[in-house]
């Protein structure tokens, strides 16, 4: 593997974990709040900070030479090549895509399963009087949050199940981008 290679892999990784983090963290953050805010301006710097970061990725993907050119990084190296073995580019990738999805479902699982049992607690609490008075004594569910968990969680599993097609589907965008 060249060094251009290498360089092109770990910033097209790098790229699709800042993708998950901003898909799973980030967005609903900021949407929550501009929903709950109600407010035109909030929701306006939603959408750019979600066109930005859009952007961004984009960059980072289809623009990978160019950042290598423009930040010279496989120049200053004593040898060509990098050498990992019998490992190609399309396994470091099959293998980076499975650790991001991993952590994709490591990071979302004890939240979800946190607010799951918030709400077969609310669910089997008794109601009246003594329920309204233990709303304050324990966490309320959100719901939202319990969504995006929910979502994330499975489109981890997704993509850890059809690693190989994203691995490709990197790979691909790679070859076409190659001068």
């Amino acid at each position: 593997m060249t060094k251009r290679d290498f360089f092109r892999v770990i910033i097209k990784l790098f790229a699709l974990y800042s993708a998950t983090l901003a898909i799973f963290s980030l967005l609903p953050t900021y949407f929550s709040y501009a929903i709950n805010a109600y407010e035109p301006m909030t929701i306006i710097l939603a959408i750019a900070s979600l066109l930005i970061i859009v952007a961004l990725l984009f960059a980072l993907i289809y623009g990978a030479d160019k950042i290598i050119d423009l930040l010279k990084l496989d120049k200053g190296f004593d040898e060509e090549r990098i050498e990992f073995g019998s490992l190609k580019e399309i396994s470091i990738l099959k293998i980076a895509i499975i650790v991001i999805a991993g952590l994709l479902i490591i990071d979302n699982f004890p939240y979800f399963l946190n607010q799951c049992y918030l709400a077969f607690k609310d669910q089997t609490s008794s109601k009246g009087i003594d329920g309204m008075l233990d709303a304050f004594a324990y966490e309320q569910v959100d719901y939202f949050q319990f969504a995006i968990s929910a979502i994330s969680i499975l489109i981890g599993y997704l993509v850890i199940t059809n690693y190989s097609n994203v691995a490709n589907w990197l790979y691909k965008t790679d070859k076409k981008n190659v001068v």
